[in-house]
């Protein structure tokens, strides 16, 4: 392992630490030398040949949590990263982007003063859900959903999500809520389709996947029961607005009929190609039956683990109970940790 002082920084604005493993495709992401990054790259490693971790701008850090535990884990002992860039990216390991790219998405970021930001999935790519896909003639459109694969969070509001890291360490359904934990949420997180990525490994996977099974962790009752941690979430994924690529704003009810119709010419090469027609049937009921909506503030619902830990909005009724959100009043007993990555 290099020493510390062989890991020289530039004073970059941003930062990407990348979760990564013995398979890790971050190599790709600093290939191209003749590009001038704007962004220091850290590893924060559970990988088990150590060798493999050594060609990022800060020392690599090892840690053989989850993802979401071992990011909580690596700023509260380094405290000043949050301090010294505006915003960080969280990648996965199995992403192929291209230096240049992941410029423009920081980029992209601060011109449309985003608190979240992701890059738009190839058509190559095993994804979930098909709202995150590549939409041609956008810059970018605004949603309450941002895959946890490789989002972009201004440091600010990173502080404040990771409680949530720290204790939802599964971080199953945190794409679901993240975008509207934060005040007056509207126009504030977007799919920037200018910068594209491919998700190269096929869904549920990866090693992690093994280990929530051995410790008997069910990824369905995790979202279920942190949907119903909050009174007013939309239960929907809505694209509500976006910018073209000539730069001309575009209002909720053009972004989704734009969405849905390149839903439809790409379904039937997207790896879902059903679920990838069904988005595009959804966006285009959308376009006419939510054209008011915008995201609020989520609120929690008294009680549960997400007001506990003072995510979103305070309870309306701080008297309500678990009963009201569906949630048993004496949950079943749940590790508070899992086991290492294998």
């Amino acid at each position: 392992m290099k020493p510390e002082h062989e890991f020289p920084s530039e004073n970059r604005r941003f930062l990407v630490l990348a979760r990564v493993g013995d398979n890790s495709l971050h190599h790709s992401w600093i290939a191209d030398k003749t590009v001038t990054r704007n962004w220091d790259l850290q590893l924060n490693a559970y990988a088990k040949d150590r060798s493999h971790c050594q060609d990022g701008d800060l020392p690599p850090v090892f840690d053989y949590g989850t993802k979401w535990d071992s990011i909580a884990r690596h700023f509260k002992a380094h405290p000043e990263l949050l301090h010294r860039y505006e915003y960080i990216m969280l990648p996965d390991d199995d992403l192929l982007m291209e230096a240049s790219d992941i410029n423009r998405l920081f980029d992209i970021a601060v011109e449309y003063d985003l608190t979240m930001a992701q890059p738009a999935m190839t058509i190559e790519s095993y994804m979930s859900h098909a709202i995150v896909l590549r939409m041609p003639g956008f810059r970018l459109r605004y949603s309450t959903f941002l895959e946890s694969m490789a989002c972009c969070i201004k440091s600010s509001y990173l502080r404040t999500l990771l409680p949530m890291f720290e204790r939802h360490f599964t971080g199953w359904g945190t794409d679901m809520i993240w975008t509207m934990l934060m005040k007056d949420p509207a126009y504030r997180a977007a799919i920037v389709d200018e910068v594209p990525m491919t998700h190269t490994r096929p869904l549920y996977s990866g090693p992690i996947y093994n280990t929530f099974a051995k410790d008997k962790i069910d990824p369905k009752e995790e979202v279920r029961e942190l949907l119903a941690s909050f009174d007013n979430h939309p239960l929907r994924m809505h694209v509500y607005g976006g910018y073209l690529g000539n730069g001309r704003m575009v209002g909720a009810f053009e972004t989704r009929i734009r969405n849905a119709v390149g839903l439809f010419m790409v379904a039937k090469n997207a790896k879902l190609s059903w679920n990838t027609f069904r988005m595009g049937c959804a966006m285009l009921i959308r376009a006419f039956t939510s054209m008011g909506y915008l995201p609020e503030q989520l609120r929690a619902v008294a009680g549960t683990k997400m007001a506990v830990l003072g995510m979103g909005a305070p309870p309306r009724n701080p008297d309500m109970g678990l009963a009201a959100a569906g949630i048993p009043l004496r949950a079943p007993e749940r590790p508070t940790s899992i086991s290492p990555v294998a």
